[in-house]
């Protein structure tokens, strides 16, 4: 079972913008549950504005509590909030948790490991995980590689050097499912399979994995004959 079929979260299994039931909106009602007062369009301005740190460091890169901590102190000051690390992690765990995911397509994933490996590769803030949990059941998985452990984002490099390193395998033996541009060009760079999709394009996304599981195979019964 070398083969391995690695998927994005937001967007391949979280349902994202412009989505009912999304991360959008949960990021928004998360922001305005501190301050009311606040548009929809300007909750979600003051959360983007205040992602990235002094040094330009991306929230969803850092797990230590001082970076916590400057991220909420930012949103405080950005956004005229007034709440703790705690109070705001708590209610934006809340808020993800009633995020709608595509159910099928999570089931059709884990159907998938008597063939192949599985993995889980997303950018994401640490408050996030209980949602993603709740989603897919990290404990099914073969590998689960996240920004705020990894310490580094999609659009790098690195994020992908951890996962080779971590794989020991050729990237023939890889299928990356991500529904962003740039990540999926990355991943085609070192020469990984790729599908770029949404998770509501499950029939793209099977066709996609049946296609590499045999891709292999076909070559095989050729030589045969």
């Amino acid at each position: 079972m070398e083969k391995i079929v690695i998927f994005d979260w937001g967007g391949v299994i979280m349902h994202k913008h412009p989505v009912d039931n999304n991360d959008r909106q949960a990021i928004i009602r998360t922001i305005k549950s501190f301050n009311n007062s606040l548009t929809n369009d300007e909750a979600w301005d003051i959360y983007f504005k205040t992602l990235v740190d002094e040094n330009g460091i991306f929230i969803s890169r850092q797990n230590d509590e001082q970076s916590k901590i400057k991220w909420i102190d930012r949103l405080n000051s950005v956004g005229n909030l007034n709440t703790t690390i705690e109070e705001f992690s708590k209610r934006f765990i809340e808020e993800h948790l009633k995020v709608g995911y595509y159910k099928d397509l999570v089931d059709y994933i884990h159907s998938l490991r008597d063939k192949c490996k599985i993995a889980i590769f997303s950018d994401l803030i640490y408050c996030c995980v209980p949602a993603l949990d709740k989603q897919v059941d990290l404990s099914q998985f073969d590998y689960v590689w996240l920004s705020f452990i990894t310490h580094v984002r999609k659009n790098e490099e690195t994020a992908f050097q951890i996962v080779e390193q971590d794989l020991q395998t050729s990237p023939n033996n890889i299928l990356f499912v991500d529904d962003t541009s740039v990540n999926i060009e990355n991943a085609k760079k070192r020469g990984w399979n790729t599908c770029q999709a949404f998770g509501y394009e499950s029939d793209k996304i099977k066709n996609s994995v049946e296609q590499f599981l045999v891709k292999d195979l076909n070559l095989q019964k050729g030589f045969r004959r």
